[in-house]
């Protein structure tokens, strides 16, 4: 095992975000590897459980959920890894698992996932931007987007949903600027800037950046998440409330 996923920094992380290492934990109601969610029946299969037992009214919440969450079990501890401490965390989907356990024990009913496999790069000193960009491409255009297209096209659900939704997730990885020294601020914002504006489509598997829509110039004009939602992620039509940045308050 890599050192780092042995540390106190990667632990306490990864335990923040409910992503573990190893096997999938026993007991649980269910489990798949994020490959699976590729195969359209599968997808589909696994959304319409996913509905029932999380209570949304339809598969496109169902599917705006499972976006939500992949992102918070995944995409924020990887990109946290990579900014906080210079580490690449990087694994197949066939090695992230998603599981359910009871959700009265859990407290959820919503899924944890554990990485069964897992490779952890670090830049080169004078090379850390064109490693930051592979972390990018590895987590987005050869892992996450290519699920998201085709839990978007099971659900159905707008893809300007998902994207916001993962937005949602990796805005504050960067707004947390307290107790950090200004070397961490600085790459922080570098990072922030580089995910959400300067990097090009291609590193997303899409034409354009699908972040640059969902920021706006915040405190000192650096950029930030929107205050406001530009998309509703649907969440209002499986619980008594809205999110507190749905754009329908």
């Amino acid at each position: 095992m890599n050192p780092f996923l042995a540390s106190d920094a990667w632990i306490e992380l990864s335990g923040d975000y409910h992503l573990s290492m190893g096997k999938v934990p026993r007991p649980y109601r269910k489990t798949l590897p994020l490959s699976e969610l590729l195969e359209g029946e599968l997808c589909q299969s696994y959304l319409g459980w996913l509905m029932e037992h999380i209570g949304a009214p339809n598969t496109s919440v169902a599917s705006s959920m499972l976006v939500k969450r992949i992102a918070s079990l995944l995409v924020a501890p990887v990109l946290s890894a990579m900014t906080l401490y210079n580490k690449g965390i990087g694994a197949e989907l066939e090695h992230c698992h998603l599981f359910h356990q009871d959700a009265r024990a859990a407290g959820t009913a919503f899924p944890f996932m554990t990485l069964s496999e897992v490779e952890v790069t670090a830049p080169e000193a004078s090379n850390r931007e064109s490693w930051r960009a592979e972390i990018v491409q590895q987590l987005f255009r050869e892992r996450l987007t290519p699920v998201m297209k085709a839990v978007a096209a099971a659900g159905p659900v707008s893809m300007a949903i998902l994207w916001e939704n993962v937005m949602a997730r990796i805005a504050p990885v960067y707004a947390d600027l307290e107790d950090k020294d200004e070397e961490l601020r600085q790459r922080m914002r570098d990072d922030f800037h580089f995910i959400a504006i300067s990097s090009a489509g291609e590193l997303f598997g899409m034409r354009k950046n699908p972040f640059s829509s969902f920021t706006e110039l915040g405190e000192g004009q650096h950029v930030t998440g929107r205050s406001r939602r530009l998309t509703c992620c649907l969440y209002y039509q499986m619980a008594p409330e809205y999110c507190l940045k749905c754009p329908k308050l």
